[in-house]
This record gives structure tokens, C-alpha cells and sequence, in this order.
């Protein structure tokens, strides 16, 4: 009888009972309860520049020297980290002009560790040229992102390095309507050109490209083959892409942030610009709330039940003095008020 009537919930001091009413919201964490609730998410198409410009070594994290390609992928890993349940991530890949989607778009709870992954495995070696035509992929990647979803909305990390040069009075001319895809240019990379490494199969740097062995002619236009610096010198000069008498570019094998044309682009093309100095940079931009849409999604309440909980539970442990000496001056300060009225 004394062991029933302890478990009486009327027998129980506030103590008790706080701490009683915490392990029932705790138990009901344990339960995942979840509901379908408007919430504000986002809707990204990712695309990761690839070319061997991406190799170069000048970012660094917590002192380490990074390439640009393994800082972007850390960056763009935080930031599926940093969105809500709900939202939706396609990935993409750039190298030559072309723009290539890896992955239609995913819910980023329920396919995490798929696109981490993803994202994770993306590396140079999955360039099928060597040409880098930013303007042109650029172009591809917001033709693709309406046919993805309607709601999707672009993100490009790049450095900008155009290989080979190519002459801005033959660039490609932005065709659609600026604003149309919303989204964002990342511009990542050092401002002092640097050399472009060759690396083995372990990511090893064996050796860097040299001035000889790089197109360093500024081109009219895309070819559709891709020529090395011998065989355009022998070609003839109405039929060279260079015309007959090139200004040669003296350090077509270095390679920095190009800030200057992506940010000529992002502006052509309606997208906003940043430049990524830290791996945060891309979650911050792609979780803004100006990029938000608000959808009927599937929304975990557990927090709504553990943090009453946790403030149950040092509730529990508070020292009955302190709380006693708390109530007797908040009444106090209450009758006070009532009397000034």
C-alpha cells in the first residue's frame, strides 16, 4: 500500500512531478513523432567545376594547404548539412563547356549519405576534356536547371580559369533572359597565379604544366577539336582559331581566381556573386532566407518535446531556496506594480 500510494501522482512534491513530466517528453522523443507542416527549404542544383585549374594548391584550412576542388567539396558537404529537411539537392559536374547532371534532385535528410557521398567521389579525373569554357558552362548549367525542377535554383563554384583564352570579342552571348534561374556564382581560389600541377593516381603532384605545353593563344571562338600548341603554330592562319599572327599569353599555364569574369558573368546572367573565403560561405548563401520557398513537408517535432524537457530537468535540480527567494520577490514586485496603478 505505502509503494502505491508513492507512485499517487497527488502524492508527489513539484520535484516529482517535474521530473516525471520530463521523462514522458523524453519518451516521447524516442517515438520520432513527426507531422506534415508548412516550412521554409530550399531547392539547389549544385554544379562543382572540375577542369585541372581546380588542382592548384592555394586555399588552406586550419593551416593545411587545400586544393581548390577538395576546399569546394568541403564547403559544398557543410552546406547539404546546414538545410532543413524538406529541401532538395541535384548535383552537377563542368569541365570543357558542358555541364553535366550527376544526380536529379534529392530530399537531403532521406538521401544524405547519398549525396555526401556523392559529392565526396567528385574528382578531376572525371573530365572528359581538358578544355575550360567557363562562359559556356556557365550557359549549360542554367539551361539545365528550370528542366530539373521549376523551383530549382542554381549554384556554381568555380575559379573562373578559361582555358584556353579566348577572345572576348568572339565570347558566347547569353541568350536567355537575365533573373529567370535565381542563384549563385562561388569564386574560389588565390589571387597570385600559381602553377597547375600534374597529379598521379593517388593525387600525388608529380610534376606542373609548362608554358609549352599549354594553348596560350587567345581562340576567336569553341572549336569542336581541341588542338595542342604545336599543331595550332602549323596551321594556317585563315584557318587557325587564333588568326594568323596570336598574341601569345605568357601565363596561359598559371592559374588564379578569375573574380573579374565571374563576376561579369553573374551579372549578365541575373545570379549574385561571392567569393568563397571560407567553407561556410556556401552554406550561409544556399540556406539564406531570401533563397527560401515555403512547402508542405514532413517535419520532426522532437525538439518541440526535448527542450521543454531539458529546461524540466534543471528545473528539477535548482536549489528549493533559490527558487522560494525568486517567487518571493517576483510577488513582490508585482504588488508593488499594482499599487502604482
Amino acid at each position: 500500500m505505502i509503494w502505491r500510494s508513492k507512485l499517487n501522482f497527488k502524492n508527489l512534491d513539484w520535484r516529482d512531478r517535474t521530473l516525471l513530466l520530463a521523462l514522458l517528453l523524453l519518451a516521447i522523443c524516442i517515438l520520432k513523432p513527426q507531422a506534415n507542416l508548412p516550412k521554409r527549404v530550399f531547392n539547389w542544383y549544385i554544379v562543382l567545376d572540375i577542369t585541372q585549374s581546380m588542382n592548384v594548391r592555394d586555399m588552406a584550412e586550419n593551416e593545411k594547404a587545400m586544393s581548390r576542388l577538395a576546399y569546394s567539396k568541403r564547403a559544398i558537404r557543410e552546406s547539404l548539412r546546414a538545410m532543413p529537411c524538406g529541401s532538395r539537392v541535384a548535383l552537377g559536374l563542368f569541365t570543357e563547356r558542358d555541364a553535366t547532371t550527376v544526380t536529379h534532385p534529392m530530399e537531403v535528410c532521406a538521401h544524405f549519405g547519398a549525396l555526401d557521398e556523392t559529392i565526396a567521389q567528385m574528382d578531376w579525373r572525371m573530365a572528359w576534356a581538358a578544355d575550360s569554357f567557363i562562359t559556356n558552362g556557365l550557359f549549360s548549367a542554367i539551361g539545365q536547371t528550370p528542366k530539373l525542377d521549376k523551383d530549382m535554383q542554381l549554384a556554381f563554384v568555380s575559379d573562373g580559369h578559361q582555358a584556353p583564352p579566348i577572345n572576348p570579342d568572339y565570347a558566347p552571348k547569353f541568350e536567355g533572359k537575365a533573373g529567370v534561374v535565381k542563384g549563385n556564382v562561388f569564386g574560389v581560389g588565390g589571387d597570385t597565379p600559381a602553377r597547375i600541377p600534374k597529379l598521379d593516381e593517388d593525387d600525388n603532384i608529380t610534376a606542373y604544366w609548362e608554358l609549352e605545353e599549354v594553348m596560350r593563344y587567345a581562340t576567336f571562338g569553341v572549336n569542336r577539336k581541341t588542338l595542342s600548341a604545336l599543331d595550332m603554330e602549323n596551321q594556317h592562319g585563315r584557318n587557325a582559331p587564333h588568326g594568323s599572327n596570336p598574341a601569345e599569353s605568357t601565363n596561359a599555364h598559371l592559374s588564379a581566381l578569375d573574380e573579374n569574369n565571374l563576376k561579369e558573368l553573374a551579372k549578365v546572367t541575373g545570379l549574385n556573386y561571392l567569393r568563397l573565403n571560407n567553407t561556410s560561405a556556401i552554406a550561409d548563401a544556399l540556406t539564406s532566407k531570401k533563397m527560401a520557398a515555403w512547402r508542405i513537408s514532413e517535419t520532426d517535432l522532437r525538439a518541440w518535446f526535448a527542450l521543454p524537457a531539458m529546461f524540466l530537468i534543471l528545473l528539477f535540480f535548482v536549489p528549493a531556496s533559490l527558487l522560494h527567494s525568486f517567487y518571493t520577490r517576483f510577488i513582490q514586485h508585482h504588488i508593488r506594480n499594482r499599487k502604482k496603478v
